[in-house]
């Protein structure tokens, strides 16, 4: 693969792929370079799989760096089973191109791994979040079995746009506007890794017409009953009319991705702030109870990153974890008048005293009596 015989597309994929590599995987050191490699068939996905099959061509790169052998990676497709068949004919696709490339390849489908029944899915009587949790729960069950540390997902620039509009309309914090990460924690021992974030689809669809590969279309991405749908095609082109009636030289897209950088950094200095009043005022040596003192003196703000990080330090769940919550446990650091407690998402109690505080899981308590 010389300069002359790589197109400018090519060149950016794979300078994005080696990037993130050697900037989130090398630098973490990890015990395994084995992969999950979420792949639909789409323009997305397969300019994710053909970089990192152009990057695994780079004979001495790839010795240098430690990136992971083809015999490492698992294509993973899951089939949602929305559109009857021609859902089954991409998955059928995608199957014969892993095998064509000499990929280890799992396909999983609604009925077999998510035990919903059989049948196709009419669009009213599903979410798109369900649909995204099924997926995942596949993916995170494939990566235990293949043994990898990271799964690999085909997210770009102008996915972050949408998800930044998204949290924006549903008035996220800072942590919801820094939209999603290159590479973040998802369970245990297992991270998600998004290599092409910052590439926009108009590069990924450029590479694929210079390396002759064609893609699988789903209809349902023209249908907006779907939000992703209604913000892609509704929302971000009213937007952009309005940005040139202003007289703005940039697109909305633009805006949401410098939103989304300024909130990440944003919210990193939130948590080395939250991680200093965690480290001034635990006490006993652990994550659970607390001196109220250094509380009173930070920010709410703050205070409520410190009561995020100790759910996500302690592995609690945290579904149902909102906005109110987090200020309703601010409540507890008031005036101390009497004893309080109260019960919060992912069964955790809170309880005050006059100069400390307690979080504890309920079934703790219960199993103490």
């Amino acid at each position: 693969m010389s300069d002359d015989s790589t197109g400018t597309a090519a060149r950016l994929v794979v300078a994005a792929i080696c990037d993130w590599w050697v900037k989130s995987c090398v630098s973490s050191k990890r015990e395994s370079s084995r992969l999950v490699m979420a792949v639909s068939g789409g323009i997305d996905s397969l300019a994710l799989l053909h970089g990192f099959l152009w990057v695994s061509q780079l004979d001495e790169w790839r010795r240098d760096h430690g990136f992971p052998e083809k015999s490492d990676w698992l294509i993973a497709h899951f089939n949602h089973q929305v559109r009857g068949k021609a859902s089954d004919e991409d998955a059928e696709w995608v199957k014969q191109l892993a095998v064509q490339e000499q990929l280890h390849v799992r396909i999983g489908d609604r009925q077999s791994e998510a035990g919903q029944g059989a049948g196709e899915i009419d669009h009213a009587s599903i979410s798109e979040e369900a649909l995204r949790r099924s997926r995942y729960d596949f993916l995170r069950r494939v990566a235990g079995e293949h043994q990898a540390k990271c799964i690999v997902l085909a997210h770009h620039a102008d996915d972050q746009a949408e998800t930044v509009l998204h949290h924006l309309l549903r008035g996220s914090s800072f942590s919801g506007l820094a939209g999603m990460r290159r590479s973040q924690p998802f369970k245990p021992s297992l991270t998600l890794e998004r290599p092409l974030l910052s590439l926009n689809k108009s590069t990924l669809r450029q590479f694929l017409v210079e390396i002759g590969q064609d893609w699988r279309e789903d209809g349902t991405n023209n249908e907006t009953v779907w939000t992703r749908n209604a913000l892609r095609q509704l929302v971000l082109p009213a937007l952009d009319d309005a940005l040139i009636k202003m007289g703005i030289q940039r697109t909305s897209a633009q805006s949401l991705l410098q939103l989304a950088k300024h909130s990440q950094e944003v919210e990193t200095l939130l948590q080395n702030l939250a991680d200093e009043l965690l480290k001034e005022s635990v006490l006993e040596g652990s994550l659970g109870k607390f001196q109220v003192a250094p509380w009173g003196k930070r920010q709410p703000i703050i205070q409520r990153e410190a009561f995020k990080q100790i759910w996500i330090r302690n592995q609690w769940p945290r579904k149902g974890l909102a906005a109110r919550h987090l200020e309703r446990l601010c409540e507890f650091l008031g005036e101390y008048k009497q004893p309080l407690s109260g019960d919060f998402p992912g069964g955790i109690r809170m309880t005050r005293r006059r100069d400390w505080f307690s979080l504890t899981p309920i079934h703790w308590e219960e199993t103490a009596r």
